[in-house]
């Protein structure tokens, strides 16, 4: 697809909802995609915890502050602006928001240690720096969701945040957005173990890649 970013803006656009869908999926939520579209629509949906519909809420948020990041050309790889997107998406749920984390975590399903909190911001320089140098920018892209799930920079919302700075990047640079949908669900998951235990980011660059051509595959 040639690349437009104003094309790029206009599918994210049309699939919103779907984008919603997919990151709630993949935070393990209860929504099914007519609620999120009811939700969306400005309809409050019953039978959910107070606190799912206000994480609902936040993820909706995030995606429109990067979206609107995108469109005003004030989307950087930068440390403030994951901030900036972690603090909407973790609003009332994450330790700490908008801010690195200070203190040790841990990956559930997997044994593998994220480095300690006072490396954070040396590397969060060095990945952003190794991820420029990689040629291709929908590569820079899928590496920054990687390196920010594995790095774990902040208490909470990691895999959003650098899904969200993936989408930003991507679209930034006149691609269209990635989502991981949510019947792919169970292989994210498993690649994403393999990858913490291994750092080895082939098989989920590759995987990544399949995700994206499937989105502007529906859009040539």
């Amino acid at each position: 697809m040639k690349q437009d970013k104003n094309k790029a803006l206009f599918i994210a656009q049309k699939v919103f909802a779907e984008l919603v869908f997919d990151v709630q999926s993949l935070e393990g939520m209860p929504f099914t995609m007519p609620e999120v579209q009811t939700y969306l629509q400005g309809v409050t949906v019953g039978g959910h915890k107070v606190s799912d519909v206000e994480k609902l809420k936040q993820q909706k948020l995030g995606w429109e502050l990067l979206i609107e990041m995108v469109k005003e050309d004030t989307f950087t790889l930068t440390k403030e602006t994951a901030c900036a997107i972690q603090k909407v998406i973790g609003h009332g749920e994450a330790l700490d928001p908008g801010a690195f984390r200070t203190g040790q975590v841990g990956i559930a399903g997997t044994e593998y240690k994220p480095p300690r909190a006072d490396e954070l911001d040396d590397i969060f320089a060095a990945t952003i720096e190794d991820i420029l140098e990689l040629e291709d920018i929908r590569e820079q892209a899928y590496r920054l969701h990687l390196d920010f799930a594995r790095n774990q920079f902040f208490y909470d919302g990691n895999k959003l945040t650098g899904l969200l700075m993936l989408n930003g990047h991507l679209m930034s640079s006149g691609y269209p957005p990635l989502s991981v949908s949510a019947k792919r669900l169970t292989e994210y998951n498993a690649g994403m173990i393999k990858f913490y235990e291994s750092g080895d980011h082939s098989g989920m660059m590759t995987f990544l890649k399949q995700c994206h051509e499937d989105m502007y595959k529906r859009f040539e």
